[in-house]
């Protein structure tokens, strides 16, 4: 097993055909970053954030890209609950892409897990997205969070994590990271990394919705890129934000979902049970 430091880069090895999503993948893992980060031989990648217990991404176990033995899932479990347990963070797997680890899916509901709402990740043009029509927003945009971004993101999604995001996962996007408001009316992230752009906490103030302000949110944060390929996650249960998206150029690229342990597993505290509101988007 390979302990990285948050700088160093993670090289996915994908089975043939699933070179797209690798790079997404990878994309991800170093665009929102974890505290701890280890690789394994067998490609595995496991992530810890100790002190932001309600984030899948920041604190899951992610898949290989490749298929999974039934006889190898064993042994893999036993590894992320060790994993867990060293870094004091529940157990969790961020399944991905979920066609291919059907078989692991049938072992961890036979175990009991939760397998929580799948996430859809969709992916767009940016030089068409961006060009798409529409009044660009002004947007006050920094390469952190600052605490006009951070009092904008409280307001529009009312969350009660703030500062645990500051502590750990907005301090190591400092510098790569594009925090960008409209005032107190929307907020958004972008990370440009390889030829990729990133999406992450989008909002709109509930005041504001319906009102178009989302789109040219989207439209004015990727006009500021030139990559080609920008993706973003969203839960296949939010209808109105898939169908947002939808009407900007995105299409679904693949799906993952997080997995839990089951509530009275010895391994898992009452906080995981938040980390399936937290799988996508930001």
């Amino acid at each position: 097993m390979t302990e990285l430091a948050s700088e160093s880069k993670i090289q996915l090895s994908p089975a043939p055909g699933l070179e797209r999503i690798a790079a997404i993948e990878t994309h991800s893992i170093h665009a929102w970053p974890a505290t701890v980060v280890q690789t394994t031989p067998d490609g595995w990648v496991l992530r810890a954030t100790p002190g932001l217990p309600a984030r899948g991404r920041s604190n899951h176990a992610l898949t290989p890209l490749r298929p999974l033995s039934r006889g190898e899932i064993p042994a893999a479990l036993e590894r992320v609950a060790q994993f867990a347990a060293a870094h004091a963070i529940d157990g969790g797997i961020q399944v991905s892409p979920l066609e291919l680890h059907v078989p692991l899916l049938d072992e961890l509901a036979a175990r009991r897990w939760n397998i929580h709402q799948s996430v859809l990740v969709m992916t767009g043009d940016t030089q068409a997205i961006a060009a798409g029509g529409g009044q660009e927003l002004e947007l006050t945009v920094s390469d952190h969070a600052t605490p006009a971004w951070l009092e904008a993101w409280e307001h529009c999604e009312h969350r009660p994590d703030v500062e645990q995001h500051v502590q750990t996962v907005f301090t190591q996007m400092a510098g790569i990271a594009r925090f960008a408001h409209a005032e107190k009316r929307a907020v958004g992230i972008t990370v440009e990394l390889d030829g990729i752009v990133g999406l992450f906490c989008i909002a709109v103030s509930p005041d504001h919705r319906r009102q178009g302000l989302g789109k040219r949110l989207i439209r004015s944060m990727l006009a500021q890129h030139a990559a080609p390929l920008t993706y973003l996650q969203v839960f296949s249960e939010n209808a109105a934000g898939v169908a947002l998206y939808q009407s900007l150029g995105f299409r679904e690229e693949y799906r993952y979902c997080h997995c839990s342990l089951p509530a009275d597993d010895p391994g898992r505290s009452a906080a995981s049970a938040a980390a399936a509101t937290s799988g996508g988007g930001c």
